[in-house]
């Protein structure tokens, strides 16, 4: 083989090696050896014209360079971002995005391997997802509805009928693993509701645009699950539990929070815990403290404590 051959060779097996090449350090070794910077680059741009984008000069250490690996993507990828990853991953599955989005078949499948691989892994169990009939088309054109600000006639699907209602919508947004459109609707009872999207059977665009409200907008980026309700002036009517956590639970408290308005106000020599929510309606916590009974009880407001309590003795009485 000649010389340059060699050279290139080696260089690529540094690369391979996640080692850093740096022109002034080769210069010293017996391969290049009386090489000039210009020959060295010669062997580097061989390498780019076969695999390009398989290395990068490195910023701030002139004529040093590294290659492209999977390092970033091992640093940046712990539990947590794997977690969202796959659920990510899964809802796009269920939904039929994938086939929607512009993602080439060799990424894909780079992502579907990455996906496949951290299952061997990991066991990620999440609430059931809802089965979702809504497909991209529909997504494109609540997005555009919410990027313009048009309204929209949906066609929705409640409990026992299918309704037709006229929404501004603000934004879509996931929680408790479903997909909303968060509305502002013009109703006597409610100026703001959130819909399923998957219960949404189709969405028409009308002929007006909208100002959006900053105070419901306030209120979207505020809320905490989709029982949060909404009324005009909505933080003066922000209700403020109080509840006690005993010492074999606290540590499930203490190192995460169950809602975001959780503060720790008091942790008791015993190990117990004060803990402070803050709420639109009580509904939004009833169902998080019943799960927690009898490790936590409510210290206030008298009428959720009331409330909580005939909801066990109806239970226990069945």
């Amino acid at each position: 083989m000649a010389n340059q051959t060699y050279r290139v060779l080696e260089i690529i097996k540094r690369f391979n090696n996640n080692e850093k090449v740096c022109i002034s350090q080769l210069q010293n070794e017996t391969m290049w050896y009386g090489k000039s910077d210009k020959t060295i680059r010669r062997d580097l741009d061989i390498i780019k014209e076969s695999f390009a984008d398989s290395f990068h000069l490195i910023a701030g250490e002139q004529g040093c360079y590294k290659a492209i690996t999977n390092e970033l993507m091992d640093n940046i990828i712990n539990p947590e971002s794997i977690s969202m990853l796959v659920q990510t991953f899964n809802i796009a599955q269920r939904s039929n995005l994938f086939d929607d989005l512009n993602i080439n078949r060799s990424d894909k499948k780079i992502l579907q391997k990455k996906i496949k691989e951290s299952k061997k892994i990991y066991l990620f169990k999440n609430k059931p997802f809802e089965n979702s009939s809504a497909d991209m088309a529909l997504f494109k054109k609540l997005e555009q509805a919410v990027y313009h600000k048009k309204e929209l006639c949906i066609e929705y699907q409640t409990r026992h009928t299918t309704i037709s209602q006229r929404v501004r919508p603000y934004k879509i947004v996931f929680m408790n693993e479903n997909f909303y459109l968060a509305c502002e609707v013009e109703q006597k009872a409610y100026s703001f509701s959130l819909f399923r999207i998957s219960k949404i059977h189709s969405a028409e665009f009308t002929k007006q645009t909208f100002h959006q409200n900053r105070e419901i907008v306030s209120f979207i980026t505020d809320m905490q699950t989709p029982m949060a309700r909404y009324r005009t002036n909505y933080k003066e009517h922000l209700v403020e539990v109080i509840v006690e956590v005993n010492s074999q639970k606290a540590h499930y408290f203490k190192a995460k929070k169950h809602l975001t308005s959780q503060k720790i106000i008091e942790e008791k020599k015993d190990g117990t815990l004060l803990l402070c929510f803050t709420v639109t309606q009580i509904l939004e916590i009833e169902e998080m403290i019943l799960k927690w009974i009898p490790h936590m009880r409510v210290v206030s407001p008298l009428s959720l404590k009331e409330s909580i309590e005939k909801r066990l003795e109806k239970y226990l009485k069945s």
